[in-house]
C-alpha cells in the first residue's frame, strides 16, 4: 500500500528565512516530498523578532510563486508560520501578522532550548483560552522535556499537540533526542511527526524513511494516525 503522509512543518519557501535559499532548491525540496508519498505540506517560514520577521507580503508572493511552478507535481501546498513565543503571540494572530496553519485554528509554537516548562505552560494556556490549538513544534528539543518526557502529557491535558522531528526520531541530529522521542512515542505522547526541512542538501527531508521506521516499530495504524490522519485535521 502506498503511504499517505503530510507535512505541517516545513521550511521550503525560499527566501523568507533560513530554509531554502532558491526557489530552483524550494522546487527540488518539493519534489523530494513528493517522491516520498507527501501529498500536501504546511510552508512555515519562521517568525522570531529581530531574526525573522519578512513583511507578509513576501511570504505571500513567494508562496503563490512556488504553487505555480509546483502545480504538475500533485501536492497541496498550505502557508503557515512557525512562531518563536513572545507576549504578543496571540495579537500577532488574531491582526493576522502571522499565518496559523492552512489559516485554521493551529498555530505552530517553538521555544527557545532552555525555555523554561512554567513559560510552555502560561503560553500555551493563553493560546488555548484565546481559542487557538498550539501545536509545539519539535518538543524533544527542549531542555524542561529532555529532563521530564511525560510532561508532554500536561500539555496535551492543556489543549496543546505534541510535534516532533523525523530526524530526531531517526537519529540524525542527536542520540539524546532519539532516546526523548522513544520515550515520547512509548507514552503515547505525540500527535503529529513533520519534517522539518530546511534544505535540499542540509536538513533534508526524510518523513518517507521516518514513516516506515514508525511502521515497522509501532504498527501501520500509528504511523497512518501520525502522518496523516492527525496532519490532515489541521489542514482540513
Amino acid at each position: 500500500m502506498k503511504k499517505k503522509i503530510i507535512d505541517i512543518h516545513n521550511h521550503s519557501l525560499c527566501g523568507v528565512d533560513d530554509g531554502a535559499k532558491s526557489m530552483l532548491e524550494s522546487i527540488e525540496m518539493i519534489r523530494s516530498a513528493v517522491n516520498q508519498g507527501i501529498e500536501a505540506i504546511v510552508l512555515t517560514p519562521h517568525y522570531r523578532h529581530g531574526m525573522f520577521a519578512y513583511p507578509k507580503e513576501e511570504i505571500e508572493k513567494q508562496y503563490d510563486e512556488l504553487v505555480k511552478l509546483v502545480s504538475d507535481m500533485g501536492i497541496k501546498l498550505y502557508i503557515g508560520c512557525e512562531y518563536h513565543v513572545n507576549s504578543d503571540i496571540v495579537t500577532a494572530f488574531d491582526n493576522q501578522r502571522c499565518y496559523s496553519l492552512a489559516k485554521k485554528d493551529y498555530v505552530l509554537t517553538e521555544y527557545s532550548h532552555s525555555t523554561e516548562y512554567a513559560y510552555i505552560v502560561q503560553y500555551t494556556r493563553k493560546l488555548v483560552s484565546c481559542g487557538y490549538t498550539p501545536v509545539i513544534a519539535h518538543v524533544e528539543r527542549y531542555e524542561c522535556i529532555q529532563k521530564q518526557p511525560k510532561l508532554c502529557i500536561e500539555l496535551s491535558d492543556m489543549g496543546a499537540w505534541i510535534q516532533v522531528n523525523a530526524d530526531s526520531i531517526l537519529g540524525m541530529e542527536s542520540r539524546t533526542l532519539k532516546h526523548v522521542c522513544k520515550k515520547l512515542l512509548k507514552d503515547d505522547c505525540v500527535d503529529v511527526i513533520a519534517s522539518d526541512a530546511h534544505g535540499i542538501i542540509n536538513r533534508q527531508n526524510h518523513m518517507g524513511q521516518c514513516y516506515d521506521y514508525i511502521e515497522k516499530k509501532y504498527g501501520i495504524k500509528t504511523a497512518d494516525r501520525l502522518f496523516y490522519e492527525n496532519p490532515k485535521r489541521i489542514i482540513i
